[in-house]
């Protein structure tokens, strides 16, 4: 799935990209002078080209944290697994060593937050290659930070601790998620609101959205929300209602799902004419390659349970009409699509993918005769496997009795 978050950069760090860089060696051969008489003396040759990728420039910490995101972006002249490991530690090392540039200055303590941020990041894409020393440099930074008694640095520290455990909320009993949601709330009462802490929730209402735990993951997401409602932050503070859409989508399986809009043609798009039918819920767009290469699979479907009451509605995520007309042509795509004809009604800020907190496409949602949602990941074997339970088996094929 490709996840697209309406917010950008909610991250508690920032990967390190996995890559290389080899030293490209550049002499210069210089010809023999052939009108010359005297004996050919060797010149000089150049030397050779230092590749300051990794060097780290002084200057102002904003000019160091721009260092730290270009080092970070830089890509391999070689795909080599050695190579690439090379590369990465590379720029850990350029990102550790700008870091301590930041703090030779004495920053204040929010530029102090964002070395850390930095530093286990780093770390943590270090770990990735070199287990040894991403683990000894962890803990040399975990050991400074948990005798730091400042409140900014023991919260971050809390946060971490707590981001730790997101992977695993979908394992773990009852009682310990509700205790560990509960700790994240408190962080959030305690200390406010925050990209890194909203990230660390609605990875939390996600998890649990993908689960059978999904009532879980709609609680999770309605307490965010009402923590986005009183935020600082106004892009967050903005955003409630998607919170409170993707809960709405989590409590849909066995009840209705309400439709509404205008097709790509322009015309009011009538939800009540599928009744009967098993539809899929398409959110997509032409971007998308996840998207894109369920196409096939959606076809073979249709073509095969179209005539048994199979159909398809895609609500579709481009931004531009031209590129949406231009993918539906080359893959001569037969089903209606939902899309607005307003510019701010396209994208991810299409009505209905708000109104149901659609943050990652392709969201697929299948819909049985009644107009009741059966699943909220119908893509794949699980498309198939449905279709074959609601419609039952189809025979393909032309064989003769």
């Amino acid at each position: 799935m490709v996840f697209r978050t309406p917010l950008v950069n909610i991250r508690l760090h920032q990967s390190v990209v996995m890559s290389c860089v080899v030293l490209m060696l550049i002499g210069v051969v210089v010809a023999q002078d052939e009108k010359s008489e005297e004996p050919v003396q060797d010149k000089p040759v150049a030397a050779v080209e230092e590749d300051k990728t990794f060097e780290v420039p002084d200057g102002s910490a904003t000019e160091l944290f721009a260092f730290m995101n270009k080092v970070k972006r830089t890509r391999p002249k070689e795909r080599t697994p050695d190579a690439s490991k090379a590369h990465l530690k590379s720029q850990v090392e350029a990102v550790l060593a700008a870091c301590d540039k930041v703090m030779a200055g004495k920053p204040d303590e929010a530029v102090e937050i964002k070395v850390i941020n930095e530093k286990l990041g780093a770390l943590s894409a270090l770990s990735r290659v070199d287990r040894a020393a991403g683990a000894e440099g962890m803990k040399t930074l975990m050991e400074a930070l948990e005798a730091d008694e400042r409140p900014a640095i023991v919260a971050l520290l809390t946060t971490r601790k707590l981001s730790q455990k997101v992977a695993s909320v979908a394992t773990m009993s009852e009682a310990d998620r509700d205790t560990f949601v509960n700790e994240l709330f408190t962080v959030i009462d305690e200390n406010g609101l925050d990209r890194t802490t909203y990230s660390l929730v609605s990875n939390v209402g996600s998890t649990l959205g993908k689960t059978k735990k999904s009532e879980a993951g709609a609680e999770v997401y309605e307490r965010l929300a009402a923590a986005m409602e009183k935020c600082d932050d106004e892009t967050l503070r903005t955003r409630a209602g998607r919170a409170l859409g993707s809960a709405r989508r989590l409590r849909l399986p066995g009840k209705f799902m309400e439709i509404t809009g205008t097709t790509a043609d322009g015309e009011d798009f009538d939800w009540s004419a599928y009744r009967g039918k098993v539809v899929l819920v398409d959110f997509w767009a032409s971007w998308c390659g996840p998207c894109r290469a369920e196409i096939p699979n959606m076809k073979a479907q249709l073509e095969k349970y179209g005539d048994n009451g199979f159909a398809i509605v895609g609500i579709n995520l481009d931004t531009s009409q031209d590129k949406y007309q231009g993918y539906v042509d080359s893959e001569s795509l037969t089903w209606t699509n939902l899309m607005s004809d307003k510019a701010d009604e396209r994208g991810w800020d299409n009505p209905l993918a708000v109104h149901y907190g659609v943050s990652g496409i392709p969201t697929a949602i299948l819909v049985d005769q009644e107009g009741k949602v059966v699943s909220l990941s119908a893509r794949g074997q699980q498309l198939n496997r449905l279709l074959s339970g609601l419609l039952g088996d189809v025979e393909t094929g032309d064989s003769e009795n």
